[in-house]
């Protein structure tokens, strides 16, 4: 299998948080951090009564390096673009993620992380993201790896008001069905 997906664990992008924990110092603090915790663990599960209930009314995010050739801001902005987001991501299986937390910076309304990501695109996706053109080698799904820092808001709530998100260093690699790992979703297969 290749060493890409071979040891992709979604649940790191929840459960890399416990060690940070400890740095929450405050009850707010806490309650922000476990917000961010659940928020994450909807993401990789897809399942968006985890995630919906921890955004504020008017979410926002702010997405920089995304997509492919791009620094420009291509987050959603609102609750309707939020939702669709997260609708088309659960759709086309680029939910697929782990996202490890290296350093967490915790404050009295804010969080940042740091760390690293892998992420199974469909050949749909990548391209579509514009990782894959007629020249890429061709494959029917891709590890898109790289670092990334968020930047999370809280509102007097404690809700995200959404994030800013900042990914550098892409890597993008084809790999066969055959290397998809065990717990990736039959749906988003070709064979």
């Amino acid at each position: 299998m290749n060493d890409l997906v071979k040891d992709l664990k979604p649940e790191l992008t929840y459960t890399s948080f416990e060690q940070h924990m400890h740095k929450a110092r405050t009850p707010q603090q806490r309650q922000h951090l476990e917000t961010v915790v659940h928020h994450s663990k909807g993401e990789v599960l897809a399942d968006l009564d985890m995630v919906l209930p921890t955004l504020n009314d008017n979410p926002r995010y702010h997405e920089y390096g995304v997509f492919a050739g791009t620094t420009e801001d291509t987050g959603p902005k609102g609750l309707e673009a939020v939702l669709a987001n997260y609708a088309e991501m659960v759709n086309n299986g680029s939910y697929v993620i782990e996202s490890k937390k290296t350093r967490v910076v915790v404050s009295d309304n804010e969080i940042v992380t740091e760390g690293t990501y892998r992420q199974i695109l469909t050949a749909q996706v990548a391209r579509k993201m514009g990782y894959v053109d007629d020249s890429s080698p061709q494959s029917s799904h891709y590890v898109l790896a790289g670092r990334t820092v968020v930047f999370w808001e809280f509102d007097e709530d404690g809700k995200a008001k959404g994030e800013d998100r900042y990914v550098m260093n892409h890597q993008v690699i084809p790999i066969s069905e055959d290397d998809l790992p065990e717990n990736y979703p039959a749906k988003f297969r070709t064979k």
